[in-house]
């Protein structure tokens, strides 16, 4: 059951760091552009969303 337990844990960790990376991405290219970037993003970032105000 732990062994079960923990690699979920873990699926949930490495979910949320690359979704951490890609929301950075997003940000990094709207300031690029001369934007302003909105994200809105729950506390694990599955849920996410980034705009670009220009």
């Amino acid at each position: 059951m732990r062994k079960y337990l923990f690699i979920i844990v873990a699926a949930i960790i490495k979910l949320s760091f690359f979704n951490h990376r890609s929301i950075r991405k997003a940000v990094e290219l709207c300031e690029e552009g001369k934007g302003i970037p909105q994200v809105k993003k729950d506390i694990l970032a599955v849920n996410w969303r980034v705009s670009c105000d220009k």
